[in-house]
């Protein structure tokens, strides 16, 4: 077992005083730009962690749960968030939520410096991360809950289920309606690099489409958060190749909704001439009239099941498995 770097280490290898250290982490604008890099070269060099929490810690246990999460700017992730935080706040404990914003490199910063806190546990959507992400993650020894997608071998326990069989499923839906010159739709190559579920939903997808041997196709949308344009680039591809496209599936809802909305405004006939559905189930949906077929994701329950069983975890609670599946379900609507 590797030996924990304390602040006399940091002090040591810098050459400056255990004071000034320890200023440079509390109070880092009282300190010079160069003493301040220097010494957290040396920090990230050496993996040290700082315990910012140390002065509010005297039953041992500072209450807080680490919460990684995308974005908050979507309902989906609001949806498991909620969820999360019922079991969460049940159970007495706090939330200390970090937005990645779907960067792997600032969920590595985010995540080294709240370790700072001594949280209980921690909790992360996503199951891709940076090699140092990875072993900070194993070197804190904190009990640690992956969520979303169930087809990657966890660090510790996952949550979620399978995106594969997402955009299998809902393909095979489609299939059964008789459509056969599907489309999928997805995010950037940029964002794909990062975001792991729409890469999977697409493979689904392509197994599904292949079974049948029909053509498989994949239009990339260059903004997954801005929705009306996502809707209106999709709109202007369809309508330079409809006559090679009689269904469009979206990669995740809020996406499907956006180009619903552009399609109905266009005249488009929905689903006589053109069947629409995605992944994910937006609470907005609900509020309107025209209901899109979309793959239900759990993401609610998700959150609840991720708190439980971080807070068993925590409880030295012995698992016999290490993934849990909350499944899938197909909500009809009437685009398809």
């Amino acid at each position: 077992m590797k030996k924990k770097i304390s602040i006399k280490d940091i002090a040591k290898e810098t050459g400056y005083s255990m004071m000034t250290v320890s200023r440079a982490l509390s109070t880092p604008q009282i300190v010079s730009k160069k003493t301040k890099d220097k010494i957290d070269k040396v920090i990230n060099k050496r993996g040290y962690i700082p315990n910012l929490f140390a002065g509010n810690l005297k039953s041992g246990k500072s209450k807080l749960i680490v919460v990684i999460i995308p974005s908050l700017r979507t309902s989906i992730f609001n949806d498991y968030f909620a969820g999360l935080r019922e079991v969460l706040e049940e159970n007495k404990l706090q939330p200390l939520v970090g937005i990645t914003d779907y960067s792997l490199e600032k969920e590595e910063t985010i995540i080294n410096k709240f370790l700072g806190y001594k949280p209980e546990g921690i909790i992360v959507v996503g199951t891709k991360h940076t090699k140092k992400t990875k072993e900070i993650l194993l070197r804190s020894n904190i009990p640690l809950i992956e969520t979303w997608d169930i087809n990657h071998r966890p660090l510790d326990i996952i949550v979620g289920f399978s995106n594969y069989e997402a955009g299998y499923n809902i393909t095979d839906y489609a299939i059964k309606k008789k459509y056969k010159k599907i489309l999928f739709v997805t995010s950037s190559t940029n964002h794909m690099k990062t975001e792991v579920r729409g890469r999977k939903r697409l493979e689904g997808y392509i197994d599904r489409m292949l079974k049948k041997n029909y053509k498989h196709n994949n239009f990339q949308i260059s903004d997954p958060l801005d929705y009306k344009k996502s809707g209106e680039e999709i709109y202007t591809y369809y309508k330079k190749n409809k006559k090679k496209i009689d269904c469009i599936i979206t990669f995740n809802e809020m996406t499907g909704l956006g180009f619903l909305s552009t399609a109905i405004r266009n005249n488009v006939k929905v689903p006589k001439e053109l069947g629409i559905a995605s992944i994910g189930s937006a609470d907005v949906s609900n509020l309107l009239d025209f209901k899109i077929t979309t793959i239900n994701t759990n993401q609610h329950e998700m959150g609840r099941v991720a708190a439980s069983k971080l807070i068993d975890r925590i409880n030295k609670i012995k698992f016999d498995k290490r993934i849990f599946d909350v499944g899938i379900s197909i909500v009809k609507g009437i685009s398809l």
